[in-house]
């Protein structure tokens, strides 16, 4: 039984996840295919059919590290942006890899004691899925163009400063946002603030949410197999959220909430940016962030210098894994 009302977006997504994880078990473990869903379309079959194999390559290939995850978590202060080279050397020389390892295949990243780091899904999203993508980005050129921002760096502002991105060869407008049915804005935290639609979606919030449906699907699939705790509570923070606009009659977050497939309650929106090392700060070490790649570009790696990993980043590339822990940065290919 579908847990989520047939209005919502997320109902689609609840049973794309369910196919992709049923499918999942059955080739990991050797039995025949699960029968497809009759509600999913079929470029959105076909793109679950892709995601469910591509993880199951993937879980067939464990990379062990020394690691140990737990003792690393401890040692990072609260807020840690991972952007202070001299605090990043003294982690590293506490906690040295053991090898260093460059992936361009599908691979788990392991610690000694079994516990997966990182999933790393190279080609796991479908192209007509990479497709509804890049034509949703012709509905959020605006919206890119603003978020770019000129002059010195200062406070959390690298993400959108000028100096990282790169010009597009195809014509795209750079430009990194937010897309949020139900967030706290900054500075304005619980218990004395409550959720807010996300600016960025009250320009034209129903046909954003519409347009990245499908790769919202895959995203969260993704979850169900990897972190399903983590994937379920999302669901009922999502349903909650839903009660609760509903109950305090925030028909705009409403409406958000019953076309919004995906099951984090925030995406970013990046166009051709080159990423330094960081992390993700209000990211916990047991949460895992799903971060994809999309378009028409050449040679991209993702490192995780903490742990000594570099991948591969092409186009319908997926990696996943603890934003908190893996201080990541991407530099990007010409496209």
């Amino acid at each position: 039984m579908n847990p989520i009302p047939d209005d919502w977006a997320l109902a689609t997504t609840h049973i794309a996840s369910e196919y992709v994880c049923h499918q999942f078990s059955t080739l990991v473990s050797g039995q025949p295919n699960i029968l497809p869903p009759l509600e999913l379309d079929f470029v959105m079959l076909m793109g679950c059919s892709k995601l469910a194999s591509t993880l199951a390559a993937t879980y067939r290939n464990p990379v062990t590290i020394n690691f140990n995850i737990a003792r690393y978590a401890d040692a990072l202060q609260m807020m840690e942006n991972g952007t202070k080279p001299d605090r990043e050397e003294n982690l590293l020389s506490l906690y040295p890899p053991d090898h260093q390892i460059l992936l361009n295949w599908p691979a788990v990243v392991c610690n000694k004691f079994g516990v997966i780091i990182l999933w790393y899904l190279p080609g796991a999203i479908d192209i007509d899925i990479q497709n509804d993508m890049v034509v949703a980005t012709a509905n959020m050129l605006a919206l890119l163009a603003a978020s770019v921002t000129c002059g010195a760096e200062t406070g959390g502002k690298w993400r959108t400063h000028e100096s990282n991105f790169e010009p597009s060869q195809h014509g795209l407008t750079l430009g990194c946002f937010n897309l949020s049915p139900a967030w706290f804005l900054q500075a304005h935290l619980a218990p004395k603030f409550h959720p807010q639609v996300s600016a960025t979606l009250k320009w034209d919030g129903r046909s954003l949410c519409q347009a990245m449906q499908r790769l919202a699907v895959l995203i969260a699939a993704t979850l169900r197999v990897m972190h399903p705790d983590l994937y379920w509570a999302s669901l009922a923070t999502q349903l909650a959220l839903g009660l609760w606009a509903a109950d305090k009659t925030l028909d705009e977050m409403g409406a958000c909430l019953r076309e919004w497939a995906s099951v984090f309650t925030a995406v970013a929106i990046v166009c051709n940016w080159h990423s330094p090392l960081h992390r993700d700060p209000l990211s916990h070490p047991q949460w895992f962030d799903v971060m994809t790649s999309i378009g028409n570009y050449g040679a991209a790696q993702m490192k995780m210098l903490n742990i000594w990993i570099e991948i591969v980043y092409g186009p319908g590339a997926m990696a996943v894994g603890s934003g908190r822990i893996l201080r990541h940065g991407v530099d990007m290919g010409a496209g």
